[in-house]
């Protein structure tokens, strides 16, 4: 009888995929340290597999992340300590990769990105006063470098969205205009439509840190909303936003921005609604709403995190941001 059950199983497994994928365990929750586990170690089969297994699971993660996005944040994986011995073993093991599969679009492309990141070690992360002229003849030299490999490897590496993600980080480098990075990235969202990864990547590009306009940013953050579900809609605009306001506007960012605190707590309360077991969205929700000065949004919403604040979520500062933001709030 046991038998016969197993195979039953198995024949139900083999036709109904999406059964199988309902029973096992949400990819999302462990990939990102998965990848950069593997990318350290030089696992270079377990990589293609885990990018695989994310381009077809589209499964959030606990804090509502999608798997390509949680793999690419692994491959981009920074430590304190590493070093130039540590970032040129990173170059020479991906083109040995490359070598090995030169059909491989995530080959070429995470060894693009390790160029990259090579480049940027080089320069640090710095003020530009902060930079001498060799660091920054070093910087130019590694960004000219990475290009040149991207213009040789472009049919292969464009084969899949993921190349989006070290080109735009390049072209940032080399101070090419939001056009061409706006081509590169529409150009991505042919590959994969509606890739929630490549609106992100390009929010980089479009806040004043890095050249660009509140406008702009607008523009993309209702671009990216086209087509979808009021809900997913509006979800979409918080996830584009709280990265801008991550990456550049911080605590200016309802001055600084366009973005719109009515559409960004509806947003977060649905971010919230789809990923109940997450902390993050929770603690983003009273965070902006003190910034905003909303104090009906931020009562409940620091009463939701009492028993366990996320510091990470509040910005730079986050213990003290969220102190501040308890003490604002229960003024009567």
């Amino acid at each position: 009888m046991k038998t016969l059950k197993r195979h039953l199983l198995a024949a139900l497994l083999a036709l109904c995929p999406a059964f199988a994928l309902a029973q096992a365990p949400v990819l999302a929750d462990t990939l990102q340290d998965r990848a950069a586990k593997a990318l350290f170690w030089g696992d270079w089969d377990e990589l293609e597999r885990l990018h695989g297994a994310a381009r077809l699971d589209t499964r959030r993660s606990e804090e509502g992340v999608l798997p390509a996005c949680l793999f690419a944040r692994g491959i981009g994986r920074k430590y304190d300590d590493d070093s130039l011995a540590y970032h040129e073993a990173r170059v020479a093991g991906t083109r040995e990769w490359t070598q090995r599969r030169p059909d491989s679009a995530l080959a070429h492309a995470v060894h693009l990105e390790m160029l990259v990141d090579l480049a940027w070690f080089h320069r640090g992360s710095g003020f530009a006063n902060t930079v001498s002229d060799q660091r920054f003849a070093d910087f130019r030299a590694k960004l000219d470098e990475a290009l040149a490999y991207a213009k040789a490897n472009g049919a292969v590496m464009t084969q899949h969205s993921f190349y989006t993600r070290p080109l735009l980080a390049l072209m940032r480098g080399l101070g090419v205009g939001l056009d061409k990075q706006l081509e590169i990235a529409r150009h991505g969202l042919r590959k994969e439509p509606g890739d929630e990864c490549v609106y992100l990547r390009l929010v980089d590009s479009l806040v004043p840190k890095w050249g660009g306009h509140p406008q702009q940013l607008e523009a993309w953050v209702r671009e990216s909303m086209k087509g979808l579900s009021d809900t997913d809609a509006l979800a979409r605009y918080a996830r584009l936003y709280d990265w801008a306001g991550s990456v550049d506007f911080h605590q200016g960012f309802f001055d600084a921005s366009l973005v719109r605190w009515p559409l960004l707590r509806d947003g977060l309360r649905q971010l919230i609604k789809e990923s109940p077991k997450g902390r993050y969205w929770k603690n983003r929700l009273a965070y902006y709403a003190c910034m905003a000065q909303d104090r009906d949004a931020a009562t409940p919403a620091l009463e939701a995190i009492e028993a366990g604040p996320s510091f990470d979520a509040w910005g730079r500062d986050g213990q003290r941001n969220y102190q501040a933001c308890r003490r604002w709030a229960l003024q009567s």
